[in-house]
């Protein structure tokens, strides 16, 4: 799973760019992103989110948006009190009831120059950064939805991010990987799609989470109350770790 991630200022600023967004926010460094935090998220342009656009459409633009990690499922009761979905597997993402209506309609990328696992076998788990060389930003593929209250006077935008079986480099570490988008594929995996492309992940393309790198660092960022540079400081006497 996907549990934690980082975002750096220089990385959203890079990452905005990229796409063409302007941006004048002065958005502070976050090393220690964790669910049911409000995230910025890029979604298709527009007020009407559930369209449907035919095969070869180009998409109206891209926004960002604030919202809460932790999809609340639009026909939910109320707002979940038990675990937050935080991930939906991407194996089964288009036939589970919580996910199914999002993964047709909107889809979104989650900016982040790196995010955390935890390597279990030993007497704690050891938490490791992972990222890109010089902590350049990707984009996480995630899902997004609304709920509303029962009576219509409060709402609430909601993401969770997509998970996939666990990449080679990852293995050593987890059984899951997240879901890498890279800058080519960005408009095909937000592009609305009913029925849904069951085939988008195996079209994907991988060469940004062939660059990842790991880096061990201190049970400091176990404590999702800290946010500060020393979540992703090297653990002390740890080696840079390419698996």
């Amino acid at each position: 799973m996907c549990g934690r991630y980082t975002l750096s200022s220089d990385a959203y600023l890079k990452f905005m760019g990229l796409l063409g967004l302007k941006t004048d926010d002065q958005v502070p460094s976050r090393f220690n992103i964790a669910p049911m935090q409000p995230v910025a998220v890029i979604r298709v342009k527009g007020s009407d989110q559930d369209q449907v656009m035919l095969p070869g459409t180009p998409l109206p633009g891209k926004e960002m948006a604030l919202m809460q990690w932790g999809l609340v499922p639009s026909w939910a009761k109320e707002m979940s009190v038990g675990r937050p979905l935080i991930n939906a597997r991407s194996e089964t993402i288009a036939d589970k009831p919580s996910f199914r209506s999002s993964f047709r309609r909107r889809k979104c990328l989650v900016p982040a120059s790196g995010f955390y696992e935890w390597k279990r076998g030993g007497a704690s788990p050891v938490p490791y950064h992972v990222s890109l060389p010089g902590q350049q930003p990707f984009a996480f593929a995630a899902i997004w939805e609304v709920w509303m209250g029962p009576h219509g006077d409060d709402w609430w935008e909601t993401v969770c991010l997509v998970t996939k079986p666990a990449i080679p480099s990852m293995k050593p570490v987890h059984h899951r990987s997240p879901v890498i988008i890279d800058p080519v594929d960005y408009d095909r995996w937000l592009m609305p799609c009913d029925p849904p492309d069951r085939e988008v992940f195996k079209r994907l393309s991988t060469l940004t989470e062939q660059e990842l790198r790991f880096q061990e660092v201190s049970g400091y960022v176990n404590n999702v109350r800290h946010d500060g540079a020393e979540c992703i400081a090297p653990a002390r006497g740890s080696q840079f770790d390419l698996f």
